[in-house]
C-alpha cells in the first residue's frame, strides 16, 4: 500500500478509535461516579485501556504533525505550533490514568477533557464522508445529544441522591426521564427541584435544552433544504413547465415530451452541471477532475478503447455533452458540419433525404459526424434519435487541433470515414433494405 495512504488510514482509524473510546468512557465514568460499587475491577481495566488509546493517539498526533505534514488524515488542518497552543493541553491531561485517583473523586472524569479534540474530529468526519454529509449531521447531533442527556441525568442523581428503595436501573431511568422532560421543555412537574442548587441546576439544563432545540431545528432545516442537486433541478424544471403550461397553453403532447425529457435527465443525473464548481479549481486540478469524470464514458466509445491517458486527458478537456429526445434530429442532410458526436447512451437512425430511408443505425459506443469535418463538406445524411440519447461532442476547432496530435486515432477515424463512404455508395447503387450497425 502507498505510504501516504497508509499513514492517512492509520491516523483516521486511530481517530475513530478515540471517538469510540471517548463515547464509552464518558458514558461509563459518570455512571461509575453515582454507583461506584458496580464492576470495580472491570472499570479499572477499562480505564487503563482508554488511557493507552489516548496516549497512543497523542504520540501519533505529535509524530504526524512533526514529520508527516501532508498526510494527517483527520488532523489535516493542524500544525504543530497551533496544536501545542490549543488542543495539546487537553489531550495531555486526558492521558493521566484515572486509577491514580480515588474512585469517588471527580478527578475520575479527567479524561473527558478530551471532548474538545473529539468534537473537532467528529466535525471533520463530514469532510471524509462527503457523499453522506447530511446523514453525518444527524448522526453527529444524536451522538452529542445522547452524551449530554446521559451526563445531565448522572448529574441530577449526584445532586438529589439515590433512592435506596429503588433499584439502580429505576433510579437512572427516573433521572433520564427528568432530564428529557426538562431538556425538551415539557416538564410535567412530577419530578421537581426542591433546594436552591437543584433549581439552579434545572435552570442550566433548560438553557442547554433551548440551545439543543435551536441546533436541531437549524440542522434539520439545512438537511431538508440541501436536497439531491439532480432532484432539485428536476423539481425546478417541473415548476417552470407548470408555469409555461398555465400561461402559454402548451399542448398536452408537447408538455408530455418535455416532462419525459426532464425525467430522463433526472434519472440519469445529467441535469447536475459541475461547470460552476470546476471553474473555482486551478487548471491542473480541474483537468484531473474532468479526466476522472469523463474517462469511463470516453472508453465506452469503441474508437477510444486502449487510448493513452494523455489523449483521454486532452479529449476530456474539450468534450461537451448534450441530450436529445426521441424523434429529434441531431443534424440534417445539407447542414454545415461543425461537430463530431460520440454516443454514450441511446440509438439513432441515419436517413438519406433523397429517399427518406434508413441506411444505418448508430448505437452506444459509436461516433458520427466525422465525415463532414474530415472532408469539409455539408452533412451527407440526416441523423434522427430513436430513443433518448446522451452524447458527447467535439467541435470543429477542437477536433482540428486535437486529432492531428494523435496519428493512431486519426487513422482509425479515417478508416471509418472510408468505410462509410463505401457504404453510402453501395446504398445509392442498390437502394436496398437498411443495414443495422452495432
Amino acid at each position: 500500500m502507498n505510504r501516504n495512504i497508509w499513514i492517512k488510514f492509520t491516523s483516521n482509524f486511530v481517530s475513530f478509535l478515540v471517538i469510540t473510546a471517548f463515547f464509552l468512557f464518558s458514558a461509563i465514568a459518570p455512571f461509575h461516579q453515582i454507583f461506584p460499587n458496580i464492576l470495580i475491577d472491570n472499570y479499572n481495566l477499562f480505564s487503563w485501556i482508554v488511557s493507552i488509546i489516548f496516549i497512543f493517539d497523542l504520540a501519533l498526533r505529535l509524530h504526524l504533525l512533526t514529520n508527516e505534514k501532508n498526510n494527517l488524515g483527520l488532523f489535516s488542518d493542524d500544525n504543530l505550533i497551533g496544536y501545542l497552543k490549543t488542543y495539546f493541553i487537553f489531550d495531555f491531561l486526558a492521558i493521566i490514568p484515572v486509577a491514580f485517583f480515588p474512585s469517588e473523586s471527580l478527578w475520575q472524569l479527567l479524561p473527558m477533557i478530551k471532548i474538545f479534540s473529539v468534537f473537532k474530529r467528529i466535525s471533520f468526519i463530514r469532510q471524509i464522508i462527503l457523499k453522506f454529509a447530511s446523514l453525518a449531521v444527524v448522526l453527529q447531533f444524536l451522538y452529542w445529544f445522547a452524551q449530554i442527556t446521559h451526563w445531565i441525568a448522572c448529574g441530577w442523581l449526584k445532586i438529589v441522591g439515590i433512592d435506596e428503595n429503588m433499584p439502580i436501573s429505576s433510579n437512572y431511568i427516573s433521572a433520564l426521564y427528568w432530564t428529557t422532560t426538562t431538556l425538551t421543555t415539557v416538564g410535567y412537574g412530577d419530578i421537581v427541584a426542591h433546594t436552591d442548587f437543584e433549581m439552579l441546576y434545572a435552570v442550566v439544563v433548560m438553557i442547554i435544552g433551548v440551545g439543543l432545540y435551536g441546533y436541531l431545528i437549524g440542522n434539520v432545516v439545512s438537511v431538508i433544504t440541501k436536497r439531491d442537486p439532480a432532484h432539485e433541478h428536476f423539481i425546478n424544471n417541473l415548476e417552470n413547465l407548470s408555469s409555461l403550461v398555465k400561461y402559454r397553453s402548451l399542448p398536452n403532447e408537447l408538455t408530455a415530451r418535455i416532462k419525459q425529457y426532464f425525467l430522463y435527465l433526472w434519472k440519469n443525473r445529467l441535469e447536475h452541471n459541475e461547470t460552476g464548481f470546476l471553474q473555482k479549481l486551478p487548471d491542473g486540478l480541474k483537468l484531473d477532475v474532468l479526466t476522472y469524470l469523463k474517462q469511463d464514458v470516453i472508453q465506452k466509445v469503441d474508437l477510444f478503447k486502449d487510448a493513452s491517458a494523455e489523449f483521454i486527458a486532452d479529449l476530456a478537456e474539450n468534450l461537451n455533452e448534450t441530450v436529445i429526445s426521441p424523434d429529434e434530429f441531431l443534424f440534417r442532410e445539407g447542414d454545415i458540419g461543425e461537430k463530431v458526436f460520440f454516443v454514450i447512451e441511446g440509438q439513432l437512425s441515419v436517413l438519406m433525404k433523397s429517399s427518406n430511408k434508413e441506411i444505418a443505425k448508430i448505437k452506444k459506443g459509436d461516433f458520427l459526424g466525422e465525415m463532414a469535418l474530415f472532408k469539409n463538406k455539408p452533412r451527407n445524411a440526416s441523423v434522427k434519435a430513436i430513443t433518448f440519447c446522451h452524447l458527447y461532442y467535439l467541435d470543429k476547432k477542437s477536433f482540428d487541433l486535437l486529432i492531428p496530435k494523435y496519428p493512431s486515432i486519426a487513422k482509425k477515424i479515417e478508416a471509418k470515414v472510408l468505410e462509410r463512404v463505401k457504404l453510402n455508395s453501395w446504398f445509392y447503387r442498390n437502394q436496398k433494405k437498411p443495414i443495422r450497425r452495432g
